[in-house]
């Protein structure tokens, strides 16, 4: 193994592989209303947009000689190919397939927030400890991007004012709506902090779109 593969590389591939989990959370879903039509839209995605990462450790798979290209490339695949998979969702169902996916995001969401708290190394008692443990699972781009900033930050609320989406190039590269995207993006935010803390609910407060200078919260829940 590489000497420079280190924490902040396993980090980011940990929240990479999150992404992985929950295209296939959404197939599953998708699988069970649409049948085998679920399983051809995949395939179809799988092959234009590139397979998913295998199950191994990250010094199995990782380009030693261009880690930081190497992890660039892979949050741009899986970001890209589950934006694609949801477009034809949505193109092949419709309605049933936005209720479908928004109820994924958000139950998905709510796992990983579950499991963080189950790990029992953040402090999710307060505003900042969710945050800190959203942001080690939630995939908002390299660590040197700092897309966000945060603008308030207490016991009982934390907010950040986010200047770019930072995954809205790999939705359009897919050919979907961003405003969508978003939407199914903020269930699952709000699912991971209702899974973390039922007491603390994650709002966007400002800035319907990406890119749109958006203010989100995390907030105590009678707040």
């Amino acid at each position: 193994m590489s000497a420079f593969i280190g924490p902040i590389h396993y980090w980011l591939y940990g929240k990479i592989r999150l992404v992985v989990e929950r295209e296939d959370f959404l197939f599953d879903r998708a699988a069970a209303m649409c049948g085998p039509t679920a399983e051809e839209l995949r395939e179809q995605v799988r092959q234009t947009y590139g397979q998913p990462l295998p199950d191994a450790d990250l010094g199995e798979l990782i380009d030693h000689a261009n880690i930081h290209g190497w992890l660039q490339r892979q949050i741009k695949i899986a970001e890209t190919r589950e934006a694609a998979f949801i477009g034809e969702l949505l193109a092949a169902c419709g309605d049933a397939a936005d209720n479908l996916i928004a109820q994924a995001f958000a139950d998905h969401g709510r796992l990983a927030g579950e499991r963080a708290r189950a790990l029992g190394k953040y402090d999710l008692t307060a505003a900042p400890g969710i945050h800190t443990a959203l942001n080690d699972h939630y995939l908002n781009g390299m660590p040197c991007d700092q897309a966000d900033s945060v603008v308030a930050a207490a016991a009982d609320r934390v907010a950040w004012k986010t200047g770019a989406c930072l995954q809205e190039p790999n939705w359009r590269r897919a050919g979907v709506d961003t405003g969508t995207m978003t939407r199914f993006t903020r269930a699952w935010l709000a699912g991971f902090v209702a899974g973390a803390n039922p007491a603390f609910a994650y709002r966007a407060t400002a800035g319907g779109q990406p890119g749109s200078a958006a203010t989100q919260e995390i907030a105590a829940a009678a707040a």
